[in-house]
């Protein structure tokens, strides 16, 4: 055994040789980080800038809807927006709070993520205390402060409910904020179908704009990656071929900037990975790998054990069904029956089957469109948007899904 003196580092990733001939800031690749400049959306970042005009008469910003699909630029844009509010109005009384809500998805999730956005360093009551605690306590600290709020719900449709966007947007008509306080609502989503879902009263109240974000083109993230890649990278650690290879498959997959920007990340480090001083094309698909493995992970780890036997079933659906068959939630809910059945628990409703397949369509994990089939109703034609595998290999890592590793479906 060598002694301490003599034993290799191993915690020396930053100090290689490979990482110093790879990266100059690697943080500039990290999702949080916000250009200066963002290419392709100027349009909506005027559109964006005009929510906050009425602020020039000390009157309330418009309440807003931004969507478009992921990687398009939503989160990215308002934070380079708040920002330049918050240089070029130094003095305007009105501060922000970006609630991730696929992680803070109900009431009182929401309420302590505001809470302590406000500076709250207490420790909070977790169980056994009503919302109503949680608001009054909300509503307290903001009284103490001398400027209203910009609530941003990122991924907003993963509300569990929608009541918290009432009340919140009735603060001022309930009496919960001081005189000129208020509290001004952007909600972001993936889709324009989060409206739909809202009850009729929340969506009377809540009445946004919509500002639309589309896909990037495979050019602007060549000119998105270009942007970055002097901030980034070392000089020649990066050609033109590895920028054209990752911008190309980000556009093939629906013109996700951000996943272009994640794997130009992951491929340098698969170079340092293997000791190489610059990054090669080789880089490009064991990046495109770890990636959908850890994104399926994540996916996995947030599911219910309700939410992982329906993706199962859809897995193992595609997996046996003839290839010139679609499929459809008539074969999974047999197949999801059928799985029930054999670790003896009680299936779910169709209906509730098909609501699971909704969201797994909106957190843009498969694709299910609704078609007719006469008088057999409508139903969803289910395709993943990427190979299924690593997320059946992270359902498998629970232990009580071992038991369907060689079960096959009777699917025709």
């Amino acid at each position: 055994m060598d002694s301490p003196s003599e034993q290799k580092k191993l915690f020396n990733f930053t100090e290689s040789k490979a990482y110093k001939e790879i990266y100059k800031e690697r943080s500039i690749l990290e999702i949080d980080y916000v250009p200066e400049s963002l290419v392709g959306r100027d349009k909506q970042i005027q559109s964006i800038a005009e929510i906050y005009y009425p602020l020039g008469d000390k009157e309330k910003p418009k309440n807003t809807l931004i969507y478009g699909p992921p990687g398009s630029g939503k989160t990215v844009t308002i934070r380079h927006i708040l920002n330049r509010l918050c240089s070029e109005l130094p003095d305007v009384n009105i501060r922000d709070i970006i609630i991730p809500c696929g992680e803070h998805n109900t009431i009182v999730k929401i309420l302590i993520f505001l809470i302590k956005g406000l500076g709250y360093e207490k420790d909070l009551p977790l169980r056994g205390v009503a919302s109503g605690f949680f608001y009054d306590l909300f509503y307290e600290l903001l009284r103490q402060k001398d400027y209203s709020l910009t609530l941003i719900f990122d991924e907003i449709d993963k509300i569990k409910d929608d009541s918290i966007i009432y009340n919140l947007i009735r603060a001022e008509e309930f009496k919960e904020v001081n005189g000129r306080q208020y509290i001004h609502i952007i909600g972001i989503s993936n889709t324009d179908q989060f409206i739909n879902s809202l009850g009729p009263i929340v969506a009377s109240f809540f009445q946004p704009d919509t500002i639309v974000f589309p896909p990037y083109n495979e050019k602007q993230i060549i000119d998105i990656l270009n942007n970055r890649i002097p901030l980034a990278f070392c000089p020649n650690a990066i050609n033109k071929k590895i920028i054209e290879l990752c911008a190309q498959l980000a556009a093939d997959e629906g013109g996700d900037a951000r996943r272009a920007i994640l794997l130009l990340q992951a491929a340098g480090d698969m170079a340092i990975k293997t000791e190489c001083n610059r990054v090669q094309s080789g880089h490009v698909p064991m990046a495109v790998d770890k990636i959908n493995k850890d994104v399926s992970y994540r996916f996995v780890s947030n599911m219910s054990y309700g939410e992982k036997l329906v993706t199962l079933a859809l897995i193992k659906t595609e997996k046996y069904l003839k290839p010139d068959k679609f499929v459809i939630t008539g074969n999974v809910y047999k197949v999801y029956v059928d799985m029930c059945k054999k670790a003896n628990i009680k299936p779910t409703s169709l209906g509730a089957l098909s609501q699971k397949i909704t969201k797994f369509n909106m957190m843009g994990i498969l694709n299910a469109t609704v078609t007719s089939r006469g008088r057999g109703g409508q139903t969803s034609e289910i395709i993943f948007i990427n190979n299924p595998d690593f997320i059946e290999e992270a359902i498998y890592q629970d232990c009580k899904f071992v038991r369907y590793y060689n079960y096959v479906p009777n699917v025709k």
